[in-house]
């Protein structure tokens, strides 16, 4: 009986020390959510990966922050299109590279989601004739492809360590082997290999650090449903303005003013991240103009042009145990690597590429010319069954305005620090991206880091009450009426399933009560513990304006 008076008596005190305050904010004589004015603001331009990263950090820290996207929807570049036959494209990202434990990415894949680990040894290569030489590709014997390729690569890396200035990784692979770029054995992996994985072109990349970046371990994955299932997921709860593309952004050390296509916004802090492309285009006006380094960073750094066409037939003609098709293609980088849907979707597609400059090129096509132009490839590597597809869906990564290219890479004179010059903040305006990354540019799990990296460096700079949530400032502001309290003021708030709370004991054991707020209703609430009564004490937003002019 005593255990249960005592919590009576503290939640009768707490109403009591609340209602003047709850009432008068009710009645709109004190300011009302006037912590809205204390707590940081935060304006994240772009909702892909980084920007969703950053923003998911800051928002359960506590800081008021608004996403705003150009496009319609949330990804960026992880982005999956089901408008032909329904199938599950992923048009960006198709890979968890390296899904090992330490990857972030794979904590990000949402329960039940399924995902599948390709098989790089799953393959057939096809030469210019027609012929399979998988065997020649892959053999282990000093004069086949893969260890002259190796070979290859590691006097290059000598050569470019050791010559006086940057150059080109074509010129640096002419200088070494002037065969090489007329060798189908050695083109096929230098295309679909590294010009793949990299991003650019042998013409444009730095011989000295094309190749400067890392990888975390592990097979590769992909998602038979979609990768969007991941952006999504760290989307919700986040306000998110859609199409609105930014068009001018001002900042000094005092704030930062975001102009959109549909309003303008003025926060204490901005994260831009846009891509590289639209960065080296101009297509936002800085003011003032971002430093002289950064835009040499900018410009030294190059961005890929890689595209994926998708292709879907009535019925599969390929070989559906294998996974993927290799061809010595006439045209460096045009249709010399097809992946088949079939592997791990129940669908009849294909999907073949554009890397290097030909990603460029392939979108100089409509549909019906890329069926002409790709159906002689189709022929060389599958035989008189291949037929033409019936549908077709180019990216387009190059002409898309808020890309501007599919990823970046190490351009000639350009090197590991440009990436941290990229990413170094102007005043209150800060940058993310994979492009923004030294070690995991040109990847998803980068892109993610560096939205991570940009939050801690806010969150670092602004005062702990600054980013608090309503909950904390009112949980806060009630134990500050409550000196006894045994809980300290600003200690850990906890969750479990919709509720929000903190415990304190009053006396002895059974004498405490747990306040919390349940994210559902919005409702603050008081619980005895000794006999589990729950009280509605009414809104939590009618008590923030209280606890911001009690300083909380």
């Amino acid at each position: 009986m005593k255990a249960e008076t005592e919590s009576v008596e503290l939640r009768r005190d707490f109403l009591k020390k609340t209602a003047a305050a709850s009432l008068l904010s009710l009645a709109g004589t004190m300011p009302k959510l006037a912590a809205a004015a204390d707590r940081k603001k935060v304006i994240v331009i772009g909702a892909g990966m980084a920007g969703l990263a950053a923003a998911k950090k800051l928002t359960e820290a506590g800081l008021t922050v608004t996403v705003v996207e150009a496009k319609a929807n949330v990804g960026g570049r992880v982005y999956t299109e089901r408008s032909v036959d329904g199938i599950p494209m992923d048009l960006g990202a198709g890979w968890i590279h390296g899904p090992d434990p330490s990857n972030p990415i794979v904590g990000l894949v949402p329960a039940g989601t399924t995902t599948y680990q390709t098989d790089d040894n799953s393959i057939r290569i096809t030469d210019a004739n027609g012929n399979d030489v998988t065997a020649t590709q892959f053999g282990s014997a000093s004069t086949t492809g893969s260890s002259r390729y190796s070979a290859l690569i590691a006097s290059v890396r000598t050569y470019a360590a050791a010559a006086a200035a940057d150059l080109s990784l074509a010129d640096a692979i002419k200088a070494v082997d002037p065969t090489a770029m007329s060798d189908p054995y050695l083109l096929y992996p230098l295309n679909s290999t590294l010009e793949f994985d990299k991003g650019g072109w042998l013409e444009a990349f730095s011989a000295k650090n094309f190749s400067d970046d890392e990888k975390f371990p592990g097979k590769d994955v992909l998602f038979p449903t979609g990768y969007d299932a991941i952006p999504k997921a760290l989307a919700k709860g986040l306000d998110i303005r859609l199409s609105q593309p930014v068009t001018a952004i001002s900042y000094s050390a005092s704030g930062v003013t975001v102009t959109t296509a549909k309003e303008t916004l003025t926060a204490d802090y901005a994260i831009c991240t846009a891509t590289l492309g639209v960065l080296k285009a101009g297509s936002i006006a800085f003011s003032p103009a971002l430093p002289a380094e950064k835009l040499g960073a900018i410009s030294r750094l190059g961005m890929g042009q890689i595209n994926k066409l998708f292709m879907v037939f009535d019925s599969a003609f390929w070989p559906i145990d294998l996974q993927y098709f290799g061809y010595h293609s006439p045209i460096r980088g045009r249709y010399s690597y097809f992946l088949s849907y079939k592997k791990f979707v129940d669908v009849n597609c294909l999907v073949t590429f554009g890397f290097g400059q030909q990603g460029g090129e392939l979108e100089k096509m409509t549909n019906d010319q890329l069926i002409a132009d790709v159906m002689p490839s189709l022929t060389k590597v599958f035989g008189a069954s291949a037929v033409a597809p019936k549908k077709v869906f180019l990216t387009r990564w190059n002409s898309d305005p808020y890309a501007l290219g599919a990823y970046s890479f190490a351009g000639v004179g350009s090197g590991f620090d440009d990436h941290v010059l990229i990413a170094k903040p102007v005043d209150r305006l800060l940058f993310a991206g994979e492009h923004t990354h030294e070690k995991y540019r040109a990847t998803v799990h980068g892109a993610y880091l560096s939205g991570i990296r940009e939050a801690d460096r806010i969150l670092a700079a602004v005062p702990a009450r600054t980013a608090e949530s309503d909950a904390d400032r009112v949980f806060n502001w009630a134990e500050s009426l409550f000196p006894d309290l045994l809980t300290p003021r600003g200690g850990a708030t906890l969750s479990a399933g919709t509720y929000t709370y903190r415990h304190y004991r009053a006396s002895g054991p059974g004498t405490g009560a747990y306040l919390a707020v349940d994210s559902g209703s919005g409702k603050l609430l008081f619980m005895a513990e000794a006999n589990g009564k729950v009280v509605d004490l009414g809104l939590l937003k009618d008590f923030v304006g209280a606890a911001a002019a009690a300083s909380y």
